[in-house]
């Protein structure tokens, strides 16, 4: 079973190369018609500035003026062909190889993984955004930018998992005039196992203080002080019933969240729930494919964003 499957994963880096390589190529080409329109639009700026009705006929201010506009106007139509080729030509061969990166190379490497199995990948799959507001992980933001995709279920020994990229935003008004704002854009991941002895009787949430004010939603009533004064001083911790909190929040368990923090480097977020656990993590898409990297040389990447699922379950099943 082993060398079928290895057999099967040297079969899909060839074939991903060879788009990898095809998307490349494309990118490389988009270049080249880029600057070829670049010197086209040029040429044409200097013609409309020597002709017969064109600068030679304007005061010296106004020859500056003309220049200008004749500048800013190639370089807007040099921008906007170039970006419009890349959509075209470029974002439609890299998706074609992401989508395909993802949905295959990526579930055969995490199956390759000892306690990864069940896996399922659905590009546009993801949380809802009442999950993300029932979590209470992150701020889940107004729910008309709401956007959740690349889910990816399955069991990782033996405790069902669900991962996903999630972004959230809302509605700024700045100088009379609207925006969106994002809030949050990363992953958020529900693992699904607690024993029977050991379920959140409501939220027990903890946010790092150094990122709490541009993260958080809504927050329980009563905050909670550990006896771990080093967590004390990293996280807030906050819960409907305090007893609930102490009872999950066991020295073990602490040592597991402040170690997951330091790997992970940025944003983390926690709730406990129910028999659940939500980790949030404020980091780039997971599992995106690189067109600057041989297929064969992203497995690492790859091992390390399942290395996320891995230490989120420690956590949870810490006691």
């Amino acid at each position: 079973r082993v060398l079928f499957r290895s057999m099967e994963q040297m079969i899909q880096e060839a074939q991903l190369e060879k788009m990898r390589l095809k998307a490349k190529k494309l990118e490389k080409v988009v270049i080249v018609l880029s600057v070829v329109m670049l010197l086209v639009y040029i040429v044409v700026g200097c013609m409309l500035m020597f002709q017969d009705n064109g600068i030679s006929t304007l005061s010296g201010a106004e020859a500056v003026i003309f220049v200008a506009e004749i500048i800013f106007v190639v370089a807007v139509l040099s921008l906007g062909t170039g970006l419009l080729l890349w959509m075209i030509i470029v974002k439609h061969a890299y998706d074609k190889f992401n989508i395909g990166f993802k949905s295959k190379y990526v579930l055969q490497v995490i199956s390759a993984i000892e306690g990864f199995e069940k896996l399922q990948y659905v590009p546009k799959g993801g949380f809802t955004w009442d999950d993300v507001r029932n979590a209470a992980a992150v701020n889940c933001g107004d729910k008309r930018y709401y956007d959740s995709e690349d889910l990816l279920m399955g069991e990782y020994e033996n405790t069902r998992f669900k991962i996903s990229d999630v972004n959230t935003y809302k509605m700024v008004r700045m100088s009379k005039k609207n925006r969106v704002e994002e809030i949050f854009s990363g992953q958020m991941i529900c693992l699904y196992q607690f024993d029977d002895k050991k379920k959140s009787n409501g939220h027990v949430q903890i946010f790092e203080k150094k990122f709490m004010s541009n993260m958080i939603g809504w927050k329980a009533e009563n905050e909670i002080y550990t006896e771990n004064e080093t967590f004390n001083s990293r996280f807030s911790v906050f819960a409907h019933d305090e007893h609930n909190a102490y009872y999950i929040l066991t020295p073990q368990r602490m040592e597991k969240i402040m170690h997951f923090a330091e790997v992970m480097n940025g944003q983390v977020s926690f709730v406990f729930r129910d028999e659940k656990l939500f980790v949030a993590v404020r980091r780039p898409s997971m599992f995106d494919a690189s067109m600057d990297e041989p297929v064969s040389k992203q497995t690492k990447n790859i091992m390390e964003d399942a290395e996320f699922i891995q230490m989120a379950k420690e956590i949870l099943i810490a006691s």
